[in-house]
C-alpha cells in the first residue's frame, strides 16, 4: 500500500513531479511544523484594520509602548494599533521636498525616525499616542532622492539607511543626535535596496534596474569609511529581501522566485519558491515583508505580473535542529491567493500581522492571525504519484485511507479529489467512508486507468477545530 504521508514532513516539492517524500506540491495553510508527526490546519488570517488603513503599507515597526505602527508606501499617512487593538490615523506627513510615501522606519534611542523620498523625519516616543507634538519634519535631508528605498537597520549605537548609492547615518548621544548623509559610499549605479545586521557588521543588498541582472551583497563593518570588506555578486536583478534564521541570512533575489544561503560571505543558491516562472510570471518579497514567528522566519510573496505563484506568507524552517529546513505557503491573506502585494510582515509574540494590497479590488488593510478561527480553505496536493513507467500497464486505485491523530471533531473532515492523467480540473470529491473506531476516513471508489495520479485532500473546519492527519495511503491495482 504505498505511502503519502508517513510523518515526516518535507514542506513543498519542488515540482509536481518531483520532490523529497513527505514534500507536496501545494500547501496551503497547513502547519506540519507545531507538533512532528502531525498535520494540522493553521489559524486563519483575519482583517484586523477595519477601514482605517487606506493604502500599502511597505513599513512598520513595533515600538517599545507596546504599539505598532503603519506607514503608507503611496502618501504621509502613519496608522497606530494599541495593544488593545485599537487603530487610529496618527499623523500625515509633509515633506518639504520629494514624495510623502515612507521608505523606511526605526525606533532608536528615544525616537521614531522615517525616512521619505529626500527627508528624514523623527517623533519622541514619550507619547506615542499623540503626535502633535515631538514631531521634526525634514530633521535630516538625503543627498539622493531615492523614490523606492530607504532601508533602514540599527547596529550598535547608530542607525545605517540607505540612500541610492549611499550609506547615511544617524549617531551621536542620547539627545543629541546628528545625521551625516555619507557614511559609505557604493559607487554608482548600485543602490541600497535592503540592510541587516550580521553579528558586528551590516550586510548591504544592493539593486540597479530590472533589467540588469547584476547585483551584489556587501558586508561592511560601518567603521571603514573608504570600503567594505566582503562582497560577492550572483547574476539577479536585485537584492529584495534578507531573511533572518537566528543566527543565519536567507536572502530573497531577483523576480523568479530564487532564495539564497548566506555563509559569511558568498551567497550559495538555497530554495526556489515553486511557481510557472517566466518574463511575463514574476513575483517578489518586498524588504519588510518579513519576520519571524516564534523562531520561524516567514516572508510575505508578492505578485509582480502573471501569478507565478500562490501568494500570502510562507514559512522557512523547522521544528528543531534535527529536522530539515523545509517551505510551505502557512499563512493565506484574508483577501485571495493571487494578484496581492504584501507590504510588511510583522511578528509580535504569538500574533503575526500582514499588511496587504488586493490589485484586483483595489482595496488594503492589515490582517492578524485569528486564534479563534482556523483557516477554512487549507489543502494540500501530492506531486505525480505514479511512475511514468506504469503507464505501459493500466493502474487503478481501489482505495485512499487519512489516518487522524485524534479523534474527529464534529462537523469536520477531508474531502479527496484526484486527477489521473494530468487533467486541467479535479474530480468531483469522492464517497468517503467515516469509521470512528480506527480513526479514519476512507474513500473506497475506484479510480480507474490511471496514467499519472495526483490527489488533493481539502480540510472541512469548524470554527477553531479541524482534523489532524497521522497517515495517507493509498491502495493501487496493477494489470497487465
Amino acid at each position: 500500500m504505498p505511502s503519502i504521508f508517513e510523518g515526516i514532513f518535507r514542506g513543498l516539492s519542488d515540482s509536481k513531479f518531483s520532490g523529497l517524500k513527505g514534500s507536496f506540491y501545494r500547501l496551503v495553510g497547513i502547519d506540519g511544523h507545531s507538533t512532528p508527526g502531525i498535520l494540522k490546519v493553521r489559524q486563519k488570517l483575519a482583517k484586523d484594520s477595519g477601514s482605517t488603513v487606506d493604502a500599502l503599507c511597505k513599513v512598520r515597526i513595533a515600538a517599545s509602548d507596546g504599539s505598532t505602527l503603519w506607514f503608507s508606501s503611496t502618501s504621509g499617512k502613519i496608522w497606530r494599533r494599541t495593544s488593545a487593538g485599537v487603530w487610529s490615523l496618527v499623523y500625515t506627513t509633509t515633506p518639504a521636498a520629494g514624495g510623502a510615501g515612507c521608505l523606511g522606519a526605526i525606533e532608536h534611542d528615544g525616537y521614531i525616525y522615517w525616512a521619505t523620498e529626500s527627508r528624514l523625519h523623527r517623533k519622541t516616543i514619550a507619547d506615542l499616542s499623540d503626535w502633535s507634538g515631538g514631531v521634526t519634519e525634514d530633521w535630516g535631508t538625503f543627498t539622493n532622492t531615492d523614490d523606492t528605498f530607504h532601508p533602514m537597520i540599527k547596529q550598535g549605537t547608530s542607525v545605517f539607511i540607505g540612500d541610492a548609492n549611499y550609506i547615511a547615518k544617524v549617531s551621536g548621544a542620547t539627545g543629541a543626535h546628528a545625521f551625516t548623509a555619507n557614511a559609505l559610499d557604493l559607487r554608482s549605479p548600485y543602490r541600497v535596496s535592503a540592510l541587516i545586521d550580521f553579528d558586528i557588521d551590516i550586510l548591504i543588498g544592493t539593486y540597479v534596474d530590472d533589467n540588469v541582472d547584476k547585483t551584489e551583497v556587501l558586508k561592511w563593518d560601518t567603521y571603514d569609511d573608504e570600503s567594505w570588506q566582503t562582497s560577492d555578486s550572483i547574476e539577479e536583478n536585485g537584492i529584495n529581501a534578507f531573511i533572518r534564521d537566528d543566527n543565519f541570512v536567507y536572502v530573497q533575489a531577483g523576480q523568479f522566485g530564487r532564495i539564497y544561503f548566506y555563509n559569511g560571505q558568498q551567497l550559495i543558491p538555497d530554495k526556489r519558491i515553486p511557481g510557472d516562472w517566466s518574463p511575463t510570471k514574476t513575483a517578489k518579497v518586498y524588504p519588510q515583508a518579513v519576520s519571524t514567528l516564534l523562531t520561524m522566519p516567514v516572508f510575505g510573496l508578492s505578485n509582480i505580473a502573471g501569478n507565478p505563484a500562490l501568494q500570502g506568507v510562507y514559512s522557512l524552517g523547522s521544528y528543531g535542529k534535527n529536522y530539515l529546513k523545509v517551505m510551505d505557503l502557512s499563512y493565506p491573506i484574508s483577501a485571495d491567493l493571487s494578484d496581492i502585494e504584501i507590504g510588511a510582515v510583522l511578528a509580535v509574540g504569538a500574533d503575526l500581522f500582514v499588511a496587504w494590497k488586493d490589485v484586483g479590488e483595489t482595496t488594503y488593510g492589515v490582517d492578524k492571525l485569528d486564534w479563534s478561527s482556523k483557516y477554512t480553505s487549507s489543502y494540500l496536493e501530492t506531486m505525480i504519484l505514479t511512475l511514468p513507467e506504469a503507464r505501459s500497464f493500466l493502474k487503478s486505485v481501489s482505495k485512499i485511507i487519512v489516518n487522524f491523530a485524534s479523534i474527529l471533531p464534529a462537523s469536520t473532515g477531508i474531502t479527496i479529489k484526484y486527477k489521473k492523467a494530468h487533467d486541467v480540473s479535479w474530480s468531483a470529491a469522492l464517497s468517503t467512508v467515516k469509521d470512528t473506531s480506527l480513526l479514519q476516513i476512507r474513500a473506497e471508489q475506484t479510480i480507474p486507468e490511471i496514467a499519472a495520479l495526483q490527489l488533493r485532500f481539502d480540510f472541512v473546519v469548524s470554527a477553531n477545530n479541524a482534523p489532524e492527519i497521522e497517515t495517507m495511503f493509498y491502495e493501487d491495482n496493477i494489470k497487465e
